[in-house]
């Protein structure tokens, strides 16, 4: 069994070629991974950095934690497996309406927290002393760039961007903050904190919408750890930039692979119709019976098409060289051979009125037979030359097929009489256009071939029939079938099967040729098969209506 092969134009082996590009939108997205794992660790740096800042501005100051806790709010340790030991799990009720008891903690804070971060600074006891900030912030809207074309901005908001919502986590600002009036924090930024160590860690909400990091840095009073400062702040704005510069990269690679697809289709599109012009151009150069009938055209790219255009020219033009003469060969060789064998007839015929021998005379005789047959090889070179030549020049008209085949085939019986010629009519007039001479012509190689290759004694059939939009014109006899080799070879100039056949007649091979070359004339065409019951040929015409 042969392997499937799946044929590809210049055109899809090009657009396949671009699909390699389509890694880019993957590299951009690892990218794009590796550039939020930088932005999450700057925002643990920046928010370590505020948690420093603010528990530095509380360092050795004792009478900051010499009041009383906000009213009604405790801070809640939820220890995991891995914290160390610790006071027990304590809840932050809802923040109280009261004012917070320490106003310069409160200021400070103030000043230091930022617009989506949230600080806590408790004291050893997790005790809330002040607090500032929301995790919360007015998300921003989800626009396009207004610089970019009104088409593409539509692409972007219709299409693109419930893409991305799809492919890329999308932060959202509606989430939990609390959970039924609670804050549960965990214990290890607070006990590493209280212990005296910046720690930073990251958790989830309690719906599990968003991921809070959170930073706690220890509250020096001499030696001792006397309170800790929580700074607590969501991924949401890392989440918005890493999607903000996927969407950029995608949307450019997508515009470039756009382009490029357009531009390698076009150039694709340019390169295939020069390709197939310069092949239809080579196909009508040449004829079905290989015979030059133009020339390709040569271009002046400077590019391989262009070479190749110029060298079929070039080759073209010295094949229709050759042909030409091919052709001309038999009617010069008419013509220079005509002198020579007229001398030699001369001679012989002199010859003859002398007094020889009559052992002599036998080589006159074979020399004779040998001049008649040289006379009919060229008698039949020059038939066969005149007709390619007159063709073009013979004149159309519109005639009865059938009455020139009963002609042709009464003359055919009074030339033949030992043969036996039946003739099978339709019973009514078949108008063709063309040249009636012609036709007797041509059905005059058919019968002729047909006697030569028949069986002694077998009759010669020629038959009309009927056929789609016009007539079928045949002979057939009984005889040896054709090579298998041959067949498709017969109607060829210089191809004959006659090669183990005796008899003084010489065969050139134009017999069948000229037959084709009549046919095509008249807008048709020649076959030759066995009969069915494989003991003879038949040699078939169809010639189209008028």
């Amino acid at each position: 069994m042969k392997p499937l092969r799946v044929a590809l134009g210049i055109r899809a082996q090009l657009l396949l070629v671009l699909t390699v590009f389509l890694a880019i939108p993957w590299l951009g997205y690892e990218y794009v991974r590796e550039l939020e794992r930088f932005l999450r660790d700057a925002q643990e740096q920046t928010l370590a950095g505020t948690a420093q800042a603010v528990a530095t501005a509380l360092h050795d100051r004792p009478r900051l934690f010499d009041v009383k806790p906000i009213q009604g709010e405790t801070l809640a340790i939820e220890r995991g497996a891995e914290a160390p030991v610790a006071p027990p799990a304590r809840a932050v009720s809802a923040p109280a309406t009261g004012a917070p008891r320490s106003p310069e903690i409160e200021q400070i804070i103030q000043g230091l927290s930022r617009t989506t971060a949230r600080i806590w600074v408790v004291d050893r006891d997790l005790n809330v002393l002040a607090r500032a900030g929301s995790l919360k912030s007015v998300p921003p809207a989800n626009s396009v760039d207004a610089t970019l074309p009104q088409l593409w901005q539509w692409l972007e908001r219709e299409l693109l961007h419930p893409v991305y919502a799809l492919v890329m986590k999308q932060p959202t600002e509606d989430f939990s903050e609390e959970l039924a009036g609670r804050v549960l924090l965990p214990a290890r930024e607070v006990d590493g904190a209280l212990a005296g160590i910046l720690t930073v860690d990251r958790r989830p909400t309690p719906d599990g919408r968003a991921v809070v990091v959170s930073a706690a840095h220890p509250i020096w009073v001499g030696d001792q750890v006397r309170g800790a400062v929580i700074v607590e702040e969501t991924t949401n704005r890392v989440l918005a930039e890493r999607n903000r510069a996927f969407e950029r990269l995608f949307s450019i690679v997508l515009a470039a692979l756009l382009i490029g697809s357009v531009a390698l289709t076009l150039y694709a599109s340019r390169l295939s119709a020069r390709i197939r012009r310069l092949r239809d151009e080579a196909e009508a150069a040449i004829d079905a019976q290989g015979r030059v009938r133009g020339a390709v055209a040569a271009t002046r790219a400077g590019d391989e098409i262009g070479d190749l255009s110029r060298s079929f020219s070039s080759v073209l033009s010295r094949l229709a060289q050759y042909a030409s003469y091919q052709q001309n060969m038999a009617s010069r060789l008419s013509h220079e051979l005509r002198t020579p064998i007229a001398v030699v007839k001369s001679s012989l015929d002199n010859l003859r009125l002398t007094s020889l021998p009559d052992d002599a005379r036998v080589y006159i005789e074979r020399a004779q037979e040998g001049l008649n047959r040289l006379t009919r090889i060229l008698t039949r070179m020059t038939e066969a030359t005149r007709l390619e030549q007159s063709l073009g020049d013979a004149e159309r008209e519109r005639f009865d097929l059938a009455k020139v085949v009963v002609g042709s085939v009464d003359g055919y019986r009074a030339a033949y009489p030992a043969k036996t010629i039946e003739y099978e009519a339709l019973g009514e007039e078949v108008w063709i256009d063309g040249a009636p001479e012609l036709i007797a012509q041509m059905l005059d190689k058919l019968v002729a071939n047909a006697i030569e290759f028949g069986t002694p004694g077998a009759p010669i059939v020629v038959r009309m029939a009927r056929v789609d939009l016009g007539v079928q014109l045949a002979v057939e006899n009984e005889g040896p079938p054709l090579p298998a080799a041959m067949q498709g070879r017969l109607f060829d100039s210089m191809v004959s099967v006659r090669s183990d056949q005796g008899g003084d007649a010489p065969h050139l091979g134009l017999g069948l040729y000229i037959v084709r070359l009549i046919a095509e004339f008249h807008r048709g065409r020649a076959v030759a098969a066995n009969r069915a019951d494989g003991r003879g040929v038949i040699v078939a015409v169809t010639l189209p209506a008028a």
